[in-house]
């Protein structure tokens, strides 16, 4: 059983935990102009980067300010290459599940949101800096969420698994402005992606996974998701 956290480490996984769909209710609220952010997506993209690196930052002074180890958030690679394998795994089985929810969804009539697929990127220098984002986010919200919160709240409650259930709901909520499709699919995800870190004790793997799950929705897997969307087709007139 891992060493329960102290009160400040817990404290700042509960506000990961309400912080995420806080943020998103709020922004849904404040009824956030996607179609005007659209049309500047390479500093949108930058915007958030820049919100996940100083979230990434943060949990990692959190970390430090309270002598958390490294490895217990996963920061360990046993094997290279076994790892990498692991994460092309998760990647498959995320987009995999993506899919089949996205079709259930739609089924059983569903809308998907347009702001998906508005905020996609539409030419080469837009797709260099999307898969920077990809980047970006999958090292800082695999830390944050997968890493400290997984950890801290594991430890809290005794149960690894019944933690990647409360991470994974608050990392579908976080997704509200996808709509109920959206949620259910991000926190099916998220499952996926915490599982990974339970099994192999490692974020490696959920950080590749993460990567090329973005990273293939964004540069085209898009279309199977959004079958029918209303929303513009990338390059068409905005």
């Amino acid at each position: 059983m891992p060493e329960a956290p102290s009160p400040i480490a817990a404290a700042y996984a509960v506000l990961l935990l309400i912080g995420m769909p806080a943020l998103a209710a709020l922004d849904a609220r404040r009824g956030a102009d996607l179609a005007a952010a659209s049309k500047h997506r390479r500093l949108l993209y930058v915007s958030v980067g820049a919100s996940l690196v100083i979230l990434g930052l943060v949990t990692l002074g959190v970390a430090a300010w309270q002598d958390v180890p490294a490895s217990a958030l996963g920061w360990k690679v046993d094997a290279p290459a076994a790892s990498l394998l692991r994460g092309l795994g998760v990647a498959i089985a995320g987009l995999a599940l993506a899919w089949f929810i996205t079709a259930a969804a739609r089924l059983a009539g569903l809308r998907e949101t347009e702001a998906v697929l508005l905020l996609m990127p539409r030419d080469a220098g837009e797709k260099r800096a999307f898969l920077m984002l990809s980047a970006i986010a999958a090292v800082c919200e695999e830390y944050a969420y997968r890493g400290f919160a997984l950890w801290a709240i594991s430890a809290w409650i005794g149960s690894p698994w019944l933690a990647a259930a409360l991470v994974s709901v608050s990392f579908g909520l976080g997704h509200g402005y996808q709509k109920l499709a959206g949620v259910i699919r991000a926190t099916a995800l998220g499952i996926v992606l915490a599982a990974s870190v339970i099994w192999t004790e490692s974020l490696f793997p959920a950080i590749v996974g993460h990567f090329w799950i973005n990273a293939a929705i964004g540069l085209g897997g898009w279309r199977y998701f959004h079958t029918g969307s209303d929303a513009a087709e990338p390059g068409a007139p905005e």
